[in-house]
């Protein structure tokens, strides 16, 4: 019996020690979901190492999907580009999207390229995985690429120090808090005398809920007119702090403007115009046996340099061909496939069309749940690709389509 007592103590104790959360889930969402929401590149943090009061710029580029899932709200109605750490580890200092400033929501259209720069103020020591994140109204957060960050330093060094409109420097960190304490406190008090009135009022709860449910229509009887006087007391306390708190604000705080919910328009960038490489799906397939994404492309190249893909990012997966672009992971983490990617019948010359056909094979389709894409009831993908002529110009293009799995 006494064994039994042991293993179980041990199983609850294992269950009440929490795992450390190393990143923020990036394999939970589905797939497809994954593949053709957002398209995130070149990102990009300043310094993996700093600081307490140190900052460090989180930055790239994204373009949302045009194979965008039709159940999921777009967007092109409410998104607001965040960034996702775990819990309040840094301080956003400045966030842009193509040159403007971030911090209302905006909307973002659908095959458009947008550029963004996030600036963050180390506040808590650790080590975090931090990464961009697009949140969407009515849809939830969509995630970029995370990079591991490493904070030094002690939290009790950290400032946090504005200069307000009227000239007034004050710290975020404990600015308000007075006020915040005493009338917590106030309120509290004002509860717990209502609170305390009625606990001493003997039966209560469920002898009382009975013995109004005895009388009926009589219920009334049992408030008695010093109920009715402490009831009144307290009404007339609370409105009168009320009253208060209104006119003791309005007098120390005359100053004052509302928090802003206004829709910022982001003027565009035509990347359009300098795009040179059109390409066609003529054939998606994932062979299940070998764990290989298999693509025939038709592909134009419209401009006068010969250009070949190097690069095939799904879901921030990128597979890379090192004979044509030498993309070298952040850290160990970095969800680079080197030599993941291989292709049939390129370079594409100048000026001409041809067809090829590209394979991306890699463990990490395993790894990060991507092949579950066979299971959803609408297997579309969606994917970046990039073409690289031999100066070193890039051009990329977005592809998506239905996707045959093959199970031999």
């Amino acid at each position: 019996m006494k064994k039994y007592l042991v293993a179980f103590i041990l199983l609850i104790q294992a269950a009440a020690i929490p795992d450390l959360a190393f990143a923020h889930g990036e394999r939970a969402q589905q797939a497809g979901l994954r593949m053709r929401t957002v398209h995130w590149f070149d990102t990009a943090v300043s310094t993996t190492k700093l600081n307490v009061n140190d900052t460090v710029v989180v930055s790239g580029s994204f373009v949302p999907s045009v194979n965008w899932p039709e159940h999921m709200a777009g967007p092109d109605g409410t998104a607001f580009l965040n960034i996702g750490v775990p819990g309040p580890t840094f301080v956003r200092v400045d966030s842009r999207v193509n040159g403007m400033p971030m911090i209302r929501s905006t909307r973002f259209y659908k095959g458009q390229t947008y550029q963004y720069s996030i600036t963050l103020k180390a506040r808590t020591p650790g080590r975090y995985h931090v990464h961009p994140v697009l949140s969407v109204k009515d849809t939830g957060p969509v995630i970029g690429p995370g990079f591991w960050v490493e904070v030094g330093g002690s939290q009790a060094d950290f400032q946090n120090t504005v200069k307000t409109m009227t000239g007034e420097t004050i710290d975020l960190e404990t600015y308000g808090m007075g006020n915040i304490a005493f009338w917590s406190l106030l309120w509290f008090a004002v509860g717990l005398v209502w609170f305390i009135y009625w606990l001493t009022k003997c039966p209560i709860i469920i002898p009382r809920y009975r013995r109004v449910a005895e009388l009926g229509d009589k219920a009334d009887d049992i408030i008695t007119p010093t109920d009715k006087k402490v009831a009144a007391t307290l009404l007339a306390v609370t409105l009168s702090l009320i009253g208060f708190g209104y006119f003791w604000a309005q007098d120390e705080y005359p100053i004052t403007t509302p928090l802003q919910t206004g829709i910022v328009h982001l003027p565009e960038i035509d990347v359009s115009a300098d795009r040179e490489v059109d390409v066609t799906v003529a054939d998606a397939r994932y062979r299940i046996p070998g764990r290989s994404f298999e693509l025939t492309l038709d592909v134009n190249n419209r401009s006068g340099k010969d250009v070949k893909l190097g690069n095939l990012t799904v879901a921030n997966v990128r597979f890379v061909d090192p004979s044509v672009i030498d993309i070298k992971p952040a850290d160990s983490h970095d969800l680079v496939a080197s030599g993941g990617l291989r292709v049939e019948g390129g370079p594409i010359k100048a000026g001409e069309s041809a067809r090829i056909k590209v394979f991306a094979e890699d463990a990490l389709w395993e790894t990060y749940r991507l092949t579950s894409l066979i299971y959803d009831p609408d297997s579309r993908f969606g994917a970046m690709l990039y073409f690289y002529a031999d100066d070193g110009a890039r051009d990329y293009v977005e592809v998506g389509g239905s996707m045959l799995p093959v199970f031999m």
